[in-house]
Protein backbone atom coordinates (compact mmCIF):
# COMPACT_ATOMS: atom_id res chain seq x y z
CA UNK A 1 0.00 0.00 0.00
CA UNK A 2 1.35 3.40 -0.96
CA UNK A 3 2.21 6.08 1.61
CA UNK A 4 -0.27 8.36 -0.17
CA UNK A 5 -3.13 5.97 0.63
CA UNK A 6 -2.01 5.66 4.25
CA UNK A 7 -1.79 9.44 4.61
CA UNK A 8 -5.26 9.78 3.14
CA UNK A 9 -6.62 7.23 5.62
CA UNK A 10 -4.98 9.11 8.51
CA UNK A 11 -6.47 12.40 7.34
CA UNK A 12 -9.94 10.85 7.10
CA UNK A 13 -9.52 9.28 10.54
CA UNK A 14 -8.60 12.62 12.12
CA UNK A 15 -11.52 14.37 10.44
CA UNK A 16 -14.05 11.72 11.48
CA UNK A 17 -12.63 11.04 14.94
CA UNK A 18 -11.80 7.40 14.28
CA UNK A 19 -8.71 5.28 13.68
CA UNK A 20 -6.80 4.73 10.44
CA UNK A 21 -7.76 1.05 10.18
CA UNK A 22 -11.46 1.90 10.26
CA UNK A 23 -10.94 4.68 7.73
CA UNK A 24 -9.09 2.32 5.37
CA UNK A 25 -11.93 -0.20 5.38
CA UNK A 26 -14.91 2.15 5.44
CA UNK A 27 -13.59 4.31 2.62
CA UNK A 28 -12.85 1.28 0.45
CA UNK A 29 -9.14 2.05 0.29
CA UNK A 30 -8.41 -1.58 1.16
CA UNK A 31 -10.62 -4.65 1.04
CA UNK A 32 -11.59 -6.29 4.30
CA UNK A 33 -10.06 -9.63 3.31
CA UNK A 34 -6.74 -8.06 2.27
CA UNK A 35 -6.55 -6.09 5.53
CA UNK A 36 -7.12 -9.09 7.79
CA UNK A 37 -4.82 -11.33 5.77
CA UNK A 38 -2.11 -8.72 6.25
CA UNK A 39 -2.90 -8.66 9.98
CA UNK A 40 -2.56 -12.45 10.12
CA UNK A 41 0.84 -12.24 8.42
CA UNK A 42 1.91 -9.53 10.86
CA UNK A 43 0.95 -11.74 13.81
CA UNK A 44 2.34 -14.89 12.13
CA UNK A 45 -0.93 -16.69 12.70
CA UNK A 46 -3.38 -18.49 10.35
CA UNK A 47 -6.06 -16.64 8.44
CA UNK A 48 -9.41 -18.47 8.39
CA UNK A 49 -12.21 -17.99 5.91
CA UNK A 50 -15.88 -18.85 6.14
CA UNK A 51 -15.26 -22.60 6.44
CA UNK A 52 -14.01 -22.43 10.05
CA UNK A 53 -15.74 -24.50 12.73
CA UNK A 54 -16.61 -22.76 15.97
CA UNK A 55 -16.49 -24.45 19.37
CA UNK A 56 -19.20 -25.15 21.91
CA UNK A 57 -18.32 -22.10 24.02
CA UNK A 58 -19.69 -19.72 21.40
CA UNK A 59 -21.94 -17.04 22.90
CA UNK A 60 -24.19 -14.66 21.01
CA UNK A 61 -24.00 -11.66 20.85
CA UNK A 62 -20.87 -11.56 23.01
CA UNK A 63 -18.64 -13.10 20.34
CA UNK A 64 -19.63 -10.47 17.80
CA UNK A 65 -19.28 -7.61 20.28
CA UNK A 66 -15.74 -8.53 21.31
CA UNK A 67 -14.80 -9.84 17.87
CA UNK A 68 -13.62 -13.28 18.98
CA UNK A 69 -14.97 -16.81 19.27
CA UNK A 70 -13.67 -20.24 20.34
CA UNK A 71 -12.75 -22.70 17.62
CA UNK A 72 -13.65 -26.37 17.52
CA UNK A 73 -11.03 -28.90 18.69
CA UNK A 74 -8.54 -29.75 15.98
CA UNK A 75 -8.64 -26.29 14.41
CA UNK A 76 -5.59 -24.20 13.57
CA UNK A 77 -5.91 -22.24 16.82
CA UNK A 78 -7.95 -22.19 19.99
CA UNK A 79 -9.61 -18.86 19.27
CA UNK A 80 -10.38 -16.87 16.14
CA UNK A 81 -10.34 -13.08 16.33
CA UNK A 82 -11.75 -10.37 14.08
CA UNK A 83 -10.66 -7.16 15.84
CA UNK A 84 -11.99 -3.82 14.71
CA UNK A 85 -10.82 -0.26 15.18
CA UNK A 86 -8.44 0.35 18.06
CA UNK A 87 -8.58 -3.35 19.01
CA UNK A 88 -6.33 -4.09 16.02
CA UNK A 89 -3.47 -2.05 17.49
CA UNK A 90 -4.04 -3.53 20.95
CA UNK A 91 -3.83 -7.05 19.56
CA UNK A 92 -0.58 -6.28 17.73
CA UNK A 93 0.98 -4.83 20.88
CA UNK A 94 -0.12 -7.77 23.03
CA UNK A 95 0.74 -10.52 20.52
CA UNK A 96 4.26 -11.07 21.86
CA UNK A 97 2.90 -11.74 25.37
CA UNK A 98 0.19 -14.19 24.32
CA UNK A 99 0.84 -17.86 24.99
CA UNK A 100 -1.58 -18.90 22.25
CA UNK A 101 -2.08 -16.46 19.42
CA UNK A 102 -5.55 -16.38 17.89
CA UNK A 103 -6.27 -17.14 14.28
CA UNK A 104 -7.55 -14.17 12.29
CA UNK A 105 -10.69 -13.80 10.22
CA UNK A 106 -12.75 -10.92 8.90
CA UNK A 107 -15.70 -9.51 10.88
CA UNK A 108 -17.94 -10.46 7.97
CA UNK A 109 -16.84 -14.10 8.05
CA UNK A 110 -17.20 -14.26 11.82
CA UNK A 111 -20.69 -12.78 11.66
CA UNK A 112 -21.78 -15.19 8.93
CA UNK A 113 -20.52 -18.24 10.83
CA UNK A 114 -22.14 -17.09 14.09
CA UNK A 115 -25.44 -16.38 12.33
CA UNK A 116 -25.35 -19.79 10.66
CA UNK A 117 -24.75 -21.44 14.03
CA UNK A 118 -27.38 -19.51 16.01
CA UNK A 119 -29.77 -18.37 13.29
CA UNK A 120 -32.97 -19.46 15.06
CA UNK A 121 -32.09 -17.91 18.41
CA UNK A 122 -30.93 -14.68 16.74
CA UNK A 123 -34.20 -14.40 14.82
CA UNK A 124 -36.19 -15.07 17.99
CA UNK A 125 -34.27 -12.44 19.93
CA UNK A 126 -34.65 -9.88 17.15
CA UNK A 127 -38.42 -10.34 17.02
CA UNK A 128 -39.24 -10.83 20.71
CA UNK A 129 -36.48 -9.27 22.85
CA UNK A 130 -38.08 -5.82 22.96
CA UNK A 131 -41.31 -7.27 24.32
CA UNK A 132 -39.43 -8.69 27.32
CA UNK A 133 -36.92 -5.87 27.85
CA UNK A 134 -39.24 -2.88 27.36
CA UNK A 135 -42.88 -3.96 27.12
CA UNK A 136 -43.97 -0.31 27.05
CA UNK A 137 -42.04 0.20 23.80
CA UNK A 138 -43.29 -2.96 22.14
CA UNK A 139 -46.34 -3.04 19.89
CA UNK A 140 -47.48 -6.53 20.73
CA UNK A 141 -50.40 -8.17 18.90
CA UNK A 142 -53.67 -8.63 20.72
CA UNK A 143 -55.50 -6.45 23.24
CA UNK A 144 -53.58 -5.13 26.22
CA UNK A 145 -54.75 -4.43 29.75
CA UNK A 146 -55.41 -0.75 29.02
CA UNK A 147 -57.38 -1.60 25.89
CA UNK A 148 -59.53 -4.08 27.79
CA UNK A 149 -60.12 -1.55 30.57
CA UNK A 150 -61.28 1.11 28.09
CA UNK A 151 -63.59 -1.31 26.31
CA UNK A 152 -65.02 -2.46 29.64
CA UNK A 153 -65.64 1.12 30.73
CA UNK A 154 -67.45 1.97 27.50
CA UNK A 155 -69.62 -1.14 27.74
CA UNK A 156 -70.44 -0.39 31.38
CA UNK A 157 -71.52 3.14 30.46
CA UNK A 158 -73.72 1.85 27.65
CA UNK A 159 -75.39 -0.66 29.96
CA UNK A 160 -75.88 2.05 32.58
CA UNK A 161 -77.50 4.38 30.06
CA UNK A 162 -79.92 1.66 28.97
CA UNK A 163 -80.89 0.27 32.38
CA UNK A 164 -80.87 3.35 34.59
CA UNK A 165 -83.97 5.54 34.89
CA UNK A 166 -84.29 8.18 32.21
CA UNK A 167 -83.43 11.10 34.53
CA UNK A 168 -80.25 9.47 35.85
CA UNK A 169 -79.30 8.39 32.33
CA UNK A 170 -79.81 11.93 31.08
CA UNK A 171 -77.61 13.30 33.88
CA UNK A 172 -74.89 10.75 33.14
CA UNK A 173 -75.01 11.54 29.42
CA UNK A 174 -74.77 15.25 30.21
CA UNK A 175 -71.68 14.67 32.36
CA UNK A 176 -70.01 12.68 29.58
CA UNK A 177 -70.74 15.40 27.05
CA UNK A 178 -69.42 18.04 29.46
CA UNK A 179 -66.21 16.05 29.82
CA UNK A 180 -65.83 15.80 26.04
CA UNK A 181 -66.45 19.55 25.72
CA UNK A 182 -63.79 20.25 28.36
CA UNK A 183 -61.26 18.10 26.51
CA UNK A 184 -62.04 19.84 23.23
CA UNK A 185 -61.70 23.26 24.87
CA UNK A 186 -58.35 22.27 26.37
CA UNK A 187 -57.02 21.18 22.97
CA UNK A 188 -58.18 24.38 21.28
CA UNK A 189 -56.57 26.44 24.04
CA UNK A 190 -53.30 24.53 23.62
CA UNK A 191 -53.32 25.20 19.87
CA UNK A 192 -54.07 28.88 20.45
CA UNK A 193 -51.24 29.18 22.96
CA UNK A 194 -48.79 27.58 20.53
CA UNK A 195 -49.82 29.95 17.75
CA UNK A 196 -49.45 32.95 20.06
CA UNK A 197 -45.94 31.89 21.03
CA UNK A 198 -44.90 31.82 17.38
CA UNK A 199 -45.11 35.59 17.29
CA UNK A 200 -42.39 35.98 19.93
CA UNK A 201 -38.73 36.84 19.32
CA UNK A 202 -36.99 34.65 16.78
CA UNK A 203 -34.37 32.28 18.21
CA UNK A 204 -30.71 32.98 17.59
CA UNK A 205 -29.46 30.64 14.88
CA UNK A 206 -26.19 28.82 15.50
CA UNK A 207 -23.34 28.99 13.06
CA UNK A 208 -22.39 25.86 11.14
CA UNK A 209 -19.31 25.36 13.31
CA UNK A 210 -21.42 25.24 16.50
CA UNK A 211 -24.00 22.79 15.22
CA UNK A 212 -23.83 19.25 16.66
CA UNK A 213 -22.60 16.37 14.56
CA UNK A 214 -25.19 13.81 13.50
CA UNK A 215 -24.72 10.44 11.84
CA UNK A 216 -27.39 9.27 9.40
CA UNK A 217 -27.28 5.49 9.22
CA UNK A 218 -29.16 4.08 6.22
CA UNK A 219 -29.48 0.31 6.07
CA UNK A 220 -29.98 -1.36 2.71
CA UNK A 221 -30.41 -4.99 1.82
CA UNK A 222 -30.87 -6.10 -1.78
CA UNK A 223 -32.04 -2.61 -2.73
CA UNK A 224 -29.37 -1.59 -5.22
CA UNK A 225 -31.98 -0.07 -7.54
CA UNK A 226 -32.87 2.67 -5.04
CA UNK A 227 -29.30 3.64 -4.14
CA UNK A 228 -28.90 6.45 -6.74
CA UNK A 229 -32.17 8.09 -5.71
CA UNK A 230 -31.35 7.62 -2.04
CA UNK A 231 -27.93 9.25 -2.42
CA UNK A 232 -29.45 12.20 -4.25
CA UNK A 233 -32.04 12.61 -1.52
CA UNK A 234 -29.46 12.46 1.26
CA UNK A 235 -27.32 15.00 -0.58
CA UNK A 236 -30.21 17.48 -0.39
CA UNK A 237 -30.23 17.46 3.41
CA UNK A 238 -29.88 21.06 4.58
CA UNK A 239 -27.13 20.46 7.11
CA UNK A 240 -23.37 21.12 7.03
CA UNK A 241 -21.50 18.09 5.74
CA UNK A 242 -18.71 17.43 8.24
CA UNK A 243 -17.85 13.90 7.18
CA UNK A 244 -19.55 11.73 4.59
CA UNK A 245 -19.01 7.99 4.57
CA UNK A 246 -20.70 5.48 2.30
CA UNK A 247 -20.14 1.82 3.18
Amino acid sequence: MSPKTLNRACAIARRCGTDAATALLNEGLLSEEAFYKALARRLKTPFLGGSMRLGDGLLYPHSLVIGAAPLAPGSAARVVAAPRGAAVARLIRAAARLEYRPAITTPTCLRQVVFARHGDSIATEASEALEHLRPDWSCRPGPQALDLALVGTVLALLVALVRLPSVIGFILLTLIQALMLALLTFRLAAVGTSVAQLGGPRPVLLTDARLPTYTVLVALYREAAVVPRLVRTLARLDYPVLCSNLT
